[in-house]
C-alpha cells in the first residue's frame, strides 16, 4: 500500500492558493434613489472592482425606480443639502461610474422581485440590470458575502 503524505507546509501553501484565486465578494442593497446615495454607491462599485471583488448589487424601492430607462441621467435630487442640487446634477454621474464598473469587473445588478412589482417593471424596462430575483434569494446572497452594506 503506498500512502502520501503532505507537510503543513504544502497544506497551507495550496490553501494560500486556492484563497489567492478566489474572489472576495461584495453585495449591496441599493434601497435610495437619490444622486448623492447612488453616486456613493457607484463609487464603492468602482473601487470593489478595483480591488478585484466580484459586486453584487440588489436594487429595491426607490432603486428601481432610478434605474429605469426613463429616469437613467434625469435623476437631480439630493437625499439632503437640496441647496446644491443643481451643482451636484451638472458634477455627478453615477450611471457611467456603475456601466464602467461592470465593463472592467465583475458586477451584477438585480432588481427585487417585490419592488419591480410596485413599478410595475420587467428587466428590459431597466439599464444595466442582470435580471429580477426574489427577497429570499437576495438575503441568501448577502449572507455568503465578504462585504455586506445598505445603502
Amino acid at each position: 500500500m503506498r500512502t502520501c503524505t503532505v507537510s503543513s507546509q504544502e497544506a497551507q501553501a495550496k490553501e494560500g492558493g486556492e484563497a489567492q484565486q478566489k474572489k472576495k465578494k461584495m453585495a449591496v442593497v441599493v434601497f435610495s434613489g437619490s444622486l448623492d446615495r447612488l453616486t456613493g454607491v457607484a463609487m464603492l462599485v468602482s473601487g470593489a472592482v478595483a480591488m478585484e471583488y466580484n459586486v453584487e448589487l440588489y436594487l429595491m424601492l426607490w432603486a428601481v425606480h432610478a434605474f429605469k430607462k426613463e429616469n437613467v441621467g434625469k435623476i437631480t435630487h439630493l437625499s439632503e443639502f437640496k441647496e446644491f442640487e443643481p451643482e451636484m446634477a451638472k458634477r455627478l454621474n453615477w450611471y457611467d461610474l456603475i456601466k464602467r464598473a461592470k465593463k472592467l469587473g465583475s458586477v451584477k445588478i438585480y432588481a427585487c422581485a417585490g419592488s419591480a412589482a410596485v413599478w410595475n417593471v420587467i428587466p428590459e424596462d431597466l439599464e444595466l440590470v442582470d435580471g429580477i430575483i426574489g427577497v429570499g434569494e437576495i438575503v441568501e446572497r448577502l449572507a455568503e458575502a465578504d462585504v455586506a452594506l445598505f445603502v
